[in-house]
């Protein structure tokens, strides 16, 4: 099986993609191609969906049995791939398919939330088939995934959520999608099972050494900002 990885990026946060390219070259199922979406961008307006769509309609012409949508700045185990791979197989390989809650982490604020999604998944834990025939949404439209779950044959899975395989990382650095995946206290109301996470004990639990070092520097600049002088 031909694997492909879809990237979207602005170049506006270098060390995070640093960071995922490094998990995604931990796999134990290695992709076959990393596509990194980056061209200029036109305006300061949300454009994740062009690059999606640019990306998806490039690996659709190269061959690829299953194309990992995965983004710039989030934290992967090191199974992830083969974990997916797994379980949409299992599912019957619909033609995308996710998890159907969400982790999120904010490295600055230190707290944690979980979103239950149901009938589909957050982009950055989706899979899909090549050659598909559907319409995009608007090339600003911030929430692709929501639209891509209602216009495609979908399967979600849950995994032990004690053990997540992947964390959305929020850390207010470049251009992103909705909202509230960069407002703290928005997310908090929302999500369920939020809780704060002081000194990042949890997030240490669950990611790798290397990741938890870079998260942790990144957190600490955020706490020195707001130190008095």
């Amino acid at each position: 099986m031909k694997i492909a990885v879809l990237i979207p990026d602005r170049s506006d946060r270098p060390d995070f993609l640093a960071n995922t390219l490094r998990l995604i070259e931990s796999q134990t199922v290695k992709p076959d191609h990393v596509e990194v979406v980056n061209f200029p961008a036109t305006s300061e307006a949300c454009d994740i969906t062009v690059r999606y769509r640019y990306g998806y309609d490039k690996l659709s012409k190269m061959g690829f049995d299953v194309i990992f949508f995965m983004e710039n700045d989030d934290w992967y185990t090191n199974n992830y791939i083969e974990t997916m791979l797994n379980a949409w197989k299992e599912a019957g390989e619909p033609d995308i398919f996710g998890t159907d809650y969400t982790f999120y982490y904010h490295i600055r604020q230190q707290g944690r939330f979980t979103m239950e999604h149901f009938n589909r998944s957050s982009a950055m834990s989706t899979l899909i088939k090549p050659n598909l025939i559907f319409e995009w949404p608007q090339d600003n439209d911030p929430y692709t995934d929501v639209w891509l779950y209602t216009k495609l044959k979908y399967g979600v899975f849950h995994p032990d959520p004690k053990k997540p395989i992947c964390l959305g990382i929020k850390h207010g650095v470049g251009k992103c999608g909705g909202e509230c995946h960069t407002t703290y206290l928005r997310l908090f109301r929302e999500g369920s099972g939020a809780f704060v996470d002081p000194n990042m004990v949890w997030l240490k639990s669950i990611v790798d050494e290397e990741s938890f070092k870079f998260y942790h520097s990144i957190s600490s600049q955020q706490n020195e900002a707001n130190s008095p002088t």
